[in-house]
């Protein structure tokens, strides 16, 4: 049986440092399965930019759904 995955909308992640060292994770979406890597990082740059705390990563989240044919 073959399987078919169909995109489906995404999430950017980001981990942001706060006082006393503790990670907070923040995710935003939903992101198109288009968008392109660089579009992504683009976007959670810019919302990183709006906030107080210091970046840790920036993590892109896809999803797929999977059915059998």
């Amino acid at each position: 049986m073959a399987v078919v995955a169909t995109p489906l909308p995404g999430r950017v992640s980001i981990v942001f440092i706060e006082e006393g060292g503790v990670k907070r994770t923040r995710s935003y979406g939903p992101i198109k399965p288009t968008a392109t890597d660089q579009d992504v990082y683009d976007f959670a740059v810019a919302l990183a930019g709006l906030q107080e705390y210091q970046v840790d990563s920036i993590t892109r989240i896809d999803s797929k759904e999977l059915m059998g044919s």
